[in-house]
């Protein structure tokens, strides 16, 4: 089954990403890429560690997100992708992952970020690599939960 959300969350796996989204989904897998994370064992174990019982999971770097991800295409599964950053989405994308829609659900404050909405805050990195996403060719949807409208983000960055 191909990826049913490919989305931008800098918490990854939380809530809104098991419950809200998985409820009208229903993932079976999760792939969760980052490099903090799969640079340290106890974080891989911890971030997993926060799916329910139902759900597997794996977190790769971004170097080798985009051939994985390509192999979900072919899996049974239905999976959702997880990234940081627009910038990790970015570079897996332009390697190859075969990704058309990326939701951007979840960019927190933090300093030096500026609020776009309640739930999306960029600096200059992050705006200039969802420019370049969209400059691609790739459907970008800003929105926290499934339920919600998808909000024109782009023309306030």
């Amino acid at each position: 089954m191909p990826v049913v959300l490919a989305r931008i969350d800098d918490r990854l796996i939380h809530g809104q990403v098991t419950e809200g989204w998985g409820k009208m989904l229903t993932p079976d897998f999760i792939l969760v890429v980052s490099d903090e994370v799969a640079g340290s064992d106890w974080e891989c174990e911890l971030c997993l560690a926060s799916l329910p019982y139902c759900i597997k999971g794996r977190v790769v770097r971004v170097d080798n997100a985009a051939q994985v991800i390509n192999e979900l295409d072919e899996d049974e599964r239905a999976s959702y992708i997880l990234f940081e950053s627009p910038g990790d989405a970015y570079r897996v994308i332009r390697s190859g992952a075969k990704i058309q829609q990326l939701n951007v659900g979840g960019m927190h404050s933090s300093q030096g970020k500026r609020e776009v909405v309640d739930y999306i805050f960029v600096d200059d990195t992050d705006a200039y690599y969802l420019k370049a996403l969209r400059d691609i060719g790739v459907e970008l949807d800003f929105r926290d939960l499934p339920e919600h409208e998808n909000i024109d983000v782009m023309t306030k960055l």
